[in-house]
């Protein structure tokens, strides 16, 4: 990476729906300059996809926390990094509620997790506690969430989707988009 992937990346970082020719022309570099450059950028795992950012409270999701999850100790002693991390995942793939997973010490996995409400939260947390493994479960829950909308995705069978809370199905209607001003990169 040079200081023109820099600048590449910072800009796209901000919209990522600018047209390769408006890139080109803030960088002051050709568009197939532009184009090669991200799709080397794919090809060596520097940027791993285009993205949106959803604002969860606007979806229904309001309540959002931290947990700490403490596993039991096995008989056969040491936690090991690959149970560790084996659970962790197999925890964000089931619950949906499940934003981010990591595995901290020997005995903890970490997660952000985000809820409709308190009833949500606590049915969440009673299901994590129905689990053999997890011995305690510490939460901190989250006031209002200044940076990190990032990391929220839109879950389509959200319950809150599903009973159509924040969509209007009769609203079909789309801006007319100018297709120049959209990027199109294929990899």
């Amino acid at each position: 990476m040079d200081h023109i992937d820099v600048k590449l990346l910072s800009a796209m970082e901000k919209d990522s729906r600018v047209s390769l020719k408006y890139l080109a022309k803030e960088l002051d570099i050709k568009t197939s300059t532009i184009y090669h450059r991200l799709h080397k950028l794919k090809e060596s795992n520097i940027l791993e996809s285009f993205t949106i950012v959803v604002n969860p409270e606007e979806i229904g999701l309001s309540l959002h926390c931290m947990l700490n999850l403490r596993l039991k100790k096995l008989p056969i002693g040491k936690l090991d990094s690959m149970f560790l991390e084996s659970f962790a995942k197999y925890l964000a793939e089931e619950y949906n509620e499940i934003l981010f997973a990591s595995v901290g010490s020997d005995e903890q996995i970490h997660l952000i997790a985000s809820f409709r409400d308190q009833t949500h939260f606590e049915a969440f947390s009673a299901s994590l506690n129905e689990n053999g493994y997890i011995d305690k479960i510490d939460h901190i829950m989250f006031s209002k969430i200044l940076k990190g909308k990032k990391i929220f995705s839109f879950i389509a069978n959200q319950q809150a989707l599903e009973e159509g809370e924040k969509f209007d199905d009769e609203a079909d209607e789309f801006e007319d988009i100018d297709e120049s001003e959209i990027i199109h990169v294929e990899f």
